[in-house]
């Protein structure tokens, strides 16, 4: 069976006043349906870059990233439409709600940007947040809710329309250590019910120990931890 992602001999090269930067010089990974995977490594390693190209965000200078065996480099139009909006999902540092939608209102706009009736976006937002423990803050806006809620709302939203991979950078970076030990808990809860495959980049030590699998971005490559 082939992996869900790979990646092979993938280099990233900025170019910065005349001089060539290589921030990853020919990573090999693969991560398989189902699994959740913690990257780590130490600031400017290159797993934030590395998460930017696997999530098709920017373009590796060489090499290549195959999903369910299909190389991204050969995917265009509503491909790419389709592997953004349907096939991965993304929860990033910073939530990024829309401030004057509720909770449910913005767990509801992927579903309603790919054409899904608004009865079906309400029915599956609805239990999305009662899985993530929002079932009482539905109508709530993100002012009126914690960081920690906050970030469980784009966590239901990443999930939205029913992705095959969950990408997640620093998710717990700006939680404080309860809303933190939340968080990691609900990853965990998340893939065993929902078989759902989480490819997280952290600096958290403790959502890291929740991975059922460790990598570690060193030296612009992955290691097996």
């Amino acid at each position: 069976m082939s992996s869900l992602l790979q990646t092979t001999d993938l280099r990233r090269v900025f170019s910065e006043t005349g001089e060539q930067l290589e921030i990853l010089k020919g990573v090999n990974f693969s991560m398989d349906a189902g699994e959740l995977v913690a990257l780590t490594g130490s600031s400017g390693s290159g797993k934030s870059t590395f998460l930017n190209l696997v999530g098709m965000l920017d373009t590796p200078t060489s090499g290549e990233i195959y999903f369910k065996g299909k190389p991204l480099s050969k995917f265009k139009g509503d491909e790419r439409d389709m592997y953004h909006r349907v096939q991965v999902g993304f929860v990033f540092q910073f939530h990024h709600l829309l401030s004057e939608f509720s909770a449910l209102e913005n767990v509801c706009v992927p579903g309603r940007i790919l054409g899904t009736s608004a009865h079906e976006c309400r029915e599956r937002a609805e239990m999305l947040l009662e899985t993530v423990g929002l079932k009482d803050r539905l109508k709530h806006l993100p002012r009126e809710m914690s960081g920690g809620e906050r970030q469980r709302v784009a966590i239901a939203r990443a999930l939205m329309n029913h992705p095959d991979l969950v990408f997640a950078d620093e998710p717990s970076g700006n939680l404080d250590e309860a809303n933190s030990d939340l968080l990691n808990q609900l990853f965990w809860d998340l893939n065993q019910k929902f078989n759902q495959a989480f490819l997280i980049v952290t600096h958290d030590e403790k959502l890291a120990s929740f991975a059922k699998r460790r990598v570690v971005m060193h030296n612009g490559l992955i290691q097996e931890a």
